[in-house]
């Protein structure tokens, strides 16, 4: 029985980690940032400009490369999207190995469970982007170089392993130098740990595993930082230096209602054991400075010190059992039992509504939780959230007219650059030619991406009352978009006004 007990706690930790991560992984169509991360090289373009030649590390676009050979048209959502989530699982899993290593087995649990329902954490492990591989390599890092310190076997291939891992993790994306501070914390003890007779040779190993680090990641970031494109430096500059947005709303977008209280009670607590998780509070620190201070819109990048937060908050909730323990000794075990309950099930079955049930779509729809409405949101970075508009027969229902045309639709670019094929074009970027003469479709999204609720400034009620819909596509009875077929007679008359 009591290895039951002892298993159970981790089974249910597997369990919510493949359950909010695998279900209807497949649902939605790619969102913007996902297209971006696939491997399309331009016409005569390798891949070492090809990755040159993007804002983020390679580490994604080579996936998606390895991923092509099994599906070239990279029309597969689900399949593509399935070692992004695989590493996503593998890194809580590894997460939960090393923080059972540096403290117990109950901080490790606590933790491991809060990355495990967090939204945030489930939102990019279910799309085609870098996240899951820097989470997964940088928790692997200081996981392989805690072995080191712990174990004589592990001392010299943790160490070197561990920094081939941190390689990995920042060639995925800059966010992986952010678990600096416990890596350094990591190497002074693995340096105090050796014989005093053997500190020089010690010393050299080190010396030979930060110059493998720093060579390996200089062979990609020092050409890539010498040859980027105006376009890449005006996305930094508007990261850095755009009107301030809030990492409390984007923390409450992927994790609404009672959460965030949840954490800010857990990490106060988590505080009164700054002596045994003191590391774990300057690895949390570098981040949230960083990010909170010299960065204006950080954006979904605040996954970064969420991840050393949720062990703080595992120590917040073991104060509190102690505190219970000591009130209530004889109805402890109980209450303790009640409590873990109240604080793990109702989170689970709140990522499960938001992110795997899709009969209504948060955030582009208000969504009820029991007797609880969760109200729409209308901001951008909103990733992972089940969206389906149906481009890919979009996309078909074009094709199949066996003509070439123009259209224009309130979506992102990047999205109908994917999903229509070529011999439409997007009548903003391609005027109407006589020349080259076409229908034009206008392609209505109802809630898209990026909020943008009309077309050449009219909203649906202009098209609605003018023209005919030639093709719907609904999701449980709620058309989602909506396509117009205009001559170009029509669309003279539109422009001109």
């Amino acid at each position: 029985m009591k290895k039951v007990s002892n298993i159970l706690p981790v089974v249910c930790l597997i369990f919510v980690s493949l359950w909010l991560r695998l279900i209807n992984l497949g649902y939605s169509n790619y969102q913007g940032d996902e297209i971006k991360a696939l491997y399309r090289p331009q016409v005569g373009q390798n891949m070492i400009d090809f990755l040159l030649n993007q804002r983020k590390g390679p580490i994604q676009f080579l996936i998606t490369y390895i991923m092509s050979i099994f599906n070239p048209e990279y029309d597969n959502e689900f399949l593509l999207r399935l070692p992004f989530a695989i590493a996503g699982i593998l890194a809580i899993y590894f997460f939960y190995k090393f923080i059972k290593l540096e403290f117990n087995k109950r901080i490790a649990l606590y933790s491991s469970l809060f990355i495990a329902i967090n939204g945030l954490f489930i939102a990019l492990t279910r799309i085609v982007q870098y996240q899951s591989f820097v989470i997964l390599f940088s928790v692997l890092t200081l996981y392989l170089i805690s072995l080191s310190t712990k174990f004589t076997r592990w001392r010299i291939y943790g160490l070197y392993l561990g920094m081939f891992c941190w390689v990995i993790s920042i060639l995925a994306h800059y966010d992986g130098i952010f678990i600096t501070p416990f890596v350094i914390y990591l190497i002074y003890r693995w340096y105090l740990d050796c014989e005093p007779s053997h500190k020089n040779k010690q010393l050299l190993y080190l010396v030979l595993a930060g110059t493998i680090f720093l060579v390996s990641i200089s062979i990609f970031y020092l050409p890539f930082f010498f040859s980027v494109s105006e376009s890449t430096k005006a996305y930094w500059l508007e990261r850095i230096s755009k009107q301030s947005v809030s990492s409390t709303r984007t923390f409450m977008t992927y994790n609404p209602l009672f959460i965030i209280y949840v954490y800010a009670v857990l990490g106060l607590l988590g505080l009164l054991k700054i002596k045994q998780n003191f590391p774990v509070v300057l690895w949390l620190l570098f981040p949230l400075l960083v990010l909170e201070t010299l960065v204006s819109n950080p954006g979904t990048h605040i996954y970064t010190y969420i991840l050393p937060f949720s062990v703080l908050m595992a120590f917040g909730l073991e104060v509190f059992q102690s505190f219970i323990y000591n009130k209530f000794p004889a109805k402890s075990r109980y209450i303790k039992s009640f409590c873990l309950t109240l604080l793990y099930v109702p989170s689970f079955l709140l990522s499960h509504v938001l992110f795997i049930d899709n009969k209504k779509e948060y955030p582009w729809e208000n969504k009820r939780v029991l007797f609880l409405e969760i109200k729409r949101q209308s901001r951008q970075s909103l990733f992972g959230f089940p969206y389906y508009r149906h481009w890919e027969k979009v996309g078909s229902f074009l094709e199949n007219t066996g003509r070439n045309g123009y259209f224009i639709t309130n979506e992102k670019p990047s999205i109908t650059r994917y999903y229509i094929p070529k011999n439409y074009k997007n009548i903003e970027l391609h005027p109407y030619n006589d020349k080259v003469p076409g229908d034009i479709y206008i392609i209505f999204i109802k809630n898209p991406q990026n909020g943008n609720k009309k077309i050449l400034d009219k909203d649906q009620s202009y098209w609605q009352e003018r023209y005919q819909p030639v093709k719907t596509f609904s999701n449980y009875g709620r058309v989602v978009t909506t396509i117009y077929r205009l001559s170009s007679a029509d669309w003279q008359k539109i422009v001109t006004q």
